[in-house]
């Protein structure tokens, strides 16, 4: 059974999503447009069952999990829910999980716009450089990302802990954080950067505007050959050997020797933005529409 098509609400609005364990589908909502009082809802999607929680006070951006139970939404100004999505099997057990945590720092640098976990380790990023790691219920900055003295916008991060990711920016930039510093990557091209995952044999894939599509690691890059298909790639997963990447228009998918797009029907109701692989295959969480490649096959769910 398909439980997707009842999950949404009417003015529920996916911005992103998680698949930390099999069968089990995190969705982070906004609700509504209402700016100046933003709602949002997180739905734990487990099986044919669906459990759900509420807050306001600030927008959603970025939601993960981890195969442990522990669940996170960030929201832009610094707010940080965890939530027990194992034990969360009710709407009521799911919301007496929550813990609400605030990072008072951002209102002063500039929104929040994606958090992580690398391994054991919670990362958010921002607007102008900034990265915390969270722990022990409190926020630790990192050292600020500048590019030659100026600030950067971090899009998407990914790595394996906090003292070893990387970030890419709508600047054009990619930087690996050691730990300790930032190091700045010899990345070709310089559109702007929106995606990065890190493929199974331990090298990253980014995606951005203008078709691009680098794959590579430290300073040892690839900028794949396109066939000017005009297209921006807002997200990028991997499964196996391929890298699916979205666009507004649908997906495409590289095998290591061309892109192609993937064979999707034609829906009214499609939307491609985000991408975020797990132990079902590659979902596609945007707007009103979910969808999975499994086995380099789409299946719409609603």
């Amino acid at each position: 059974m398909n439980p997707f098509p009842k999950v949404l609400k009417r003015q529920d609005y996916i911005q992103e999503g998680a698949n930390p364990a099999l069968g089990v589908v995190l969705l982070g909502c906004t609700v509504g447009d209402d700016y100046d009082n933003p709602d949002n809802r997180v739905l734990v999607v487990r099986d044919a069952a669906v459990a759900a929680f509420s807050f306001g006070g600030d927008e959603l951006v970025s939601i993960d999990a981890g195969a442990g139970g522990t669940g996170y939404a960030l929201g832009e100004n610094g707010t940080l829910i965890s939530f027990d999505w194992l034990g969360g099997t009710t709407d009521a057990a799911l919301a007496q999980s929550l813990q609400r945590f605030s990072n008072p720092a951002v209102e002063d640098l500039g929104p929040l716009r994606r958090l992580r976990l690398l391994g054991a380790d919670v990362v958010c990023a921002g607007s102008v450089g900034q990265a915390y790691l969270f722990a022990g219920g409190r926020f630790a900055a990192l050292p600020q990302l500048t590019v030659e003295g100026e600030d950067v916008t971090i899009e998407d991060l990914a790595g394996t802990s906090a003292s070893d990711f990387m970030v890419v920016t709508s600047d054009g930039y990619g930087a690996r954080f050691d730990g300790r510093a930032w190091h700045k990557l010899d990345l070709p091209g310089n559109s702007s950067l929106n995606t990065v995952c890190r493929l199974p044999d331990g090298r990253f894939a980014i995606g951005g505007d203008n078709d691009t599509l680098l794959i590579g690691a430290a300073d040892q890059w690839q900028a794949v050959a396109t066939d000017d298909m005009e297209r921006d790639y807002w997200g990028i997963a991997a499964e196996g050997e391929a890298i699916y990447l979205a666009h507004v228009d649908g997906i495409d998918t590289y095998d290591g020797a061309s892109l192609q797009p993937l064979a999707i029907a034609k829906r009214q109701k499609n939307e491609f933005v985000v991408l975020r692989s797990g132990p079902d295959g590659v979902w596609s969480l945007a707007g009103r529409s979910v969808g999975l490649i499994a086995a380099g096959r789409w299946q719409v769910m609603v």
